[in-house]
């Protein structure tokens, strides 16, 4: 039998309520890990995601720490050495002396009054979200926690890029028409 010191040490409640089994984060907030800033730090700026792309082995996603910098971790993606590099940031706020909060910041398009504005910024953040978790909750990077966020994001938004689209079109043939005439 295992002492009691031994089970505490592997599930303890910390002082915010999360639930540490293991390493792993149990609390109900799923941005809150059983680490100081400096620690969170540490382990995003050496962490490395790779893994195959939909359209075939040849290419890999890479996710990378970038560095330090003042709000947290500098992140990196390439969804294949050709591509464009898209940047993030972990934002790091301690709690706790042993318990922080870490957010992704990917920015934000200026227009949020556009629906394909909002879609695309949803659209920015998942793959650094799930590089972030789990990392720091030592496990696999999971694809299909990617994917829902991502559909979450596009079926909230539907509604309004397909009117967006729609008006885009009536400008489009009246613009047109207005060149017909001319």
């Amino acid at each position: 039998m295992k002492s009691g010191a031994a089970n505490e040490r592997k599930a303890h409640l910390s002082s915010r309520g999360s639930l540490v089994v293991g390493g792993c984060n149990l609390s109900s907030d799923p941005t809150v890990f059983p680490y100081s800033r400096d620690q969170v730090q540490a382990m995003l700026v050496d962490a490395k995601t790779t893994l195959p792309r939909r359209d075939g082995p040849k290419e890999m996603i890479k996710i990378w720490g970038a560095g330090r910098s003042s709000k947290g971790v500098r992140l990196n993606m390439r969804y294949a050495n050709w591509a464009p590099l898209l940047e993030c940031e972990a934002v790091i706020t301690a709690i706790s002396p042993k318990e922080s909060r870490v957010v992704a910041d990917c920015g934000k398009s200026t227009n949020s009054d556009s629906a394909l504005s909002r879609t695309q910024n949803s659209l920015r953040s998942p793959m650094f979200e799930e590089h972030i978790a789990a990392t720091l909750n030592k496990r696999a990077f999971n694809r299909s926690t990617v994917d829902a966020k991502e559909s979450a994001a596009v079926l909230t938004n539907l509604p309004g890029m397909q009117r967006e689209a729609l008006q885009m079109s009536v400008d489009e043939a009246r613009r047109m028409a207005a060149e017909r005439v001319r």
